[in-house]
């Protein structure tokens, strides 16, 4: 126990403890922001669907599985295709919602996407698709917000309230929607945004939960810089 002291006492240590609790701060801080822009997503993406195609905003629909309203492609990177048939699409084919407006909504998920012109390239991550549940798209717009996240570790996060530091960053860098929030320009390849997640895997990774005194200010700094971009 003693060993554990000494540890926690470590001035390294100290830096880490304050680094992650700035994390911890800045992801309580997007929270509110996050919640208020996926709402304001899912009211955007209904008038845009209503202008293009009439279908009144009072119209909702929770009868399609996220498969049914995918296209059977590869390029969603969850269609995998095994003696001849594609598991994802196995129990939920393709199909048309009865509603006109899933296979829209769809479609508007992937507009917003910031790299949906990426499609053939390997380092294209693309809406997440398995994180989803498109009949749940009308009534809880945080299923939206999903398809903006990582794949690994987000499918059973239900609410916004739940994801980590992490998976905030991910949709304000994924979804292009989120740039009428900051200051800083987010097609940039370097930006506030993508600075602060890398500090996230830093402080997730460091080792023995330690880090020098300079890098923990420079993280500090970067979460303050994102924080002001607002």
């Amino acid at each position: 126990m003693s060993d554990y002291k000494d540890i926690i006492r470590k001035p390294e240590t100290l830096n880490w403890f304050k680094a992650a609790m700035g994390m911890n701060i800045t992801r309580h801080c997007l929270l509110d922001i996050v919640k208020d822009a996926t709402q304001e997503l899912y009211d955007t993406i209904r008038k845009e669907i209503n202008r293009k195609y009439g279908i009144l905003e009072h119209v909702v629909c929770s009868q399609c599985h996220t498969p049914n309203v995918l296209p059977c492609d590869t390029d969603n990177k969850c269609c995998h295709y095994k003696y001849g048939s594609c598991a994802f699409h196995d129990i939920h084919k393709s199909q048309h919602c009865r509603a006109n407006l899933c296979n829209e909504m769809c479609k508007e998920i992937v507009y917003h996407h910031r790299f949906r012109n990426r499609s053939k390239s390997k380092s294209f991550q693309g809406p997440t698709w398995e994180n989803t549940d498109a009949r749940k798209w009308c009534a809880d717009p945080w299923n939206i917000a999903k398809c903006y996240l990582s794949k690994d570790g987000y499918k059973d996060v239900n609410k916004a309230d739940d994801a980590d530091f992490n998976g905030m960053v991910n949709v304000l860098i994924n979804c292009e929607f989120f740039q009428m929030y900051f200051k800083d320009d987010l097609t940039q390849k370097e930006n506030v945004c993508t600075k602060a997640r890398d500090v996230g895997r830093e402080v997730r990774h460091a080792p023995a939960m330690s880090m020098i005194s300079q890098d923990s200010d420079r993280a500090i700094d970067t979460l303050v810089a994102l924080l002001q971009s607002l």
